[in-house]
């Protein structure tokens, strides 16, 4: 049995050292080349280095959801024409006329430079008062009279000539610019010291609504729309019973005024002068409300 043994010991060792041999050089790695050792799996391959690196996968991002974004109306170019009281739709405007409009000749403040229109009882026919007034056109208020003679509470609404549709222009019937103080005009009009400086060259509708009940509650350059509320009728100021005064004139773009008040004690010069300007000066040219309910198409 020794016999044997001694027999297989040099092959038995050898086997060993062959063995000692590929281990070694299975472990032994250098640096350019990292221990790997891979795991074979029906599923999936791994793969485990000496210095983990972190390989990160796309993210799987939800689905995105289209909302409806905010996205403001397209601006309208249409012109719309409204009428100055809620109640009453324009075709019915002429009934409403309760002192119609008759200029005055140049210089002088009356007999009527507007157009006074009222909600009347249907039982007695008596003017009311508290019925909305509103805006006829679009624009931009320019002046607001707090309880001041003869106007009353008013507003003044600037709307320019270049936002007015041609076909209107021309039922207005624009006068020729000719602004030409009378020498002796009828009204007690003191002199300023910083006139006003308007340019000619651009001018604008203005609409003055007065005798309402309430003070406005606007301040010069707010917006306006057609249709926009801006008052109750009422009978402040020089009116016996309750309307609106509604006058219209073509002037200088983007006038300013102060204030604007006359025949009272209280009315401070630089009012005067205002009203003065308005009423009597031709800067700011008579125009006859009414045609502006005429022409259907730009209502």
């Amino acid at each position: 049995m020794i016999k044997y043994l001694l027999l297989f010991l040099p092959i038995l060792w050898a086997g060993l050292s062959s063995c000692e041999r590929q281990a070694t050089s299975t472990v032994t790695a250098t640096e350019s080349q990292p221990l790997a050792i891979k795991v074979q799996n029906p599923q999936v391959t791994t793969l485990i280095t000496r210095s983990p690196r972190i390989i990160s996968t796309p993210e799987q991002k939800p689905t995105s959801i289209n909302h409806p974004t905010s996205i403001p109306a397209t601006p309208t170019t249409a012109f719309h024409v409204c009428s100055p009281l809620d109640d009453i739709p324009i075709q019915s405007l002429m009934e409403q006329i309760v002192n119609p409009f008759n200029p005055p000749y140049p210089g002088s403040d009356n007999p009527h430079q507007g157009v006074d229109l009222a909600v009347l009882s249907e039982i007695n026919r008596i003017a009311l008062s508290g019925s909305p007034v509103q805006s006829a056109l679009d624009g931009k208020v320019v002046l607001v009279i707090r309880d001041r003679f003869p106007y009353g509470n008013a507003i003044l609404i600037e709307t320019p000539l270049n936002q007015i549709p041609t076909k209107l222009l021309a039922q207005i019937q624009l006068p020729t610019p000719a602004p030409t103080l009378p020498p002796h005009p009828s009204l007690t009009c003191p002199e300023s010291e910083n006139p006003p400086r308007w340019d000619t060259a651009s001018r604008s509708l203005y609409l003055l609504y007065a005798h309402v009940a309430e003070t406005p509650n606007f301040t010069p350059g707010d917006p306006i729309v057609c249709g926009q509320q801006i008052g109750n009728i009422g009978n402040s100021g020089n009116a016996l019973n309750p309307h609106l005064h509604l006058e219209m004139r073509v002037g200088p773009a983007n006038a300013v005024f102060p204030g604007m008040a006359h025949y009272d004690t209280r009315a401070k010069a630089e009012e005067m002068q205002s009203y003065c300007i308005w009423r009597v000066s031709g800067l700011f040219q008579l125009v006859n409300p009414m045609v502006l309910f005429i022409d259907e198409d730009v209502r």
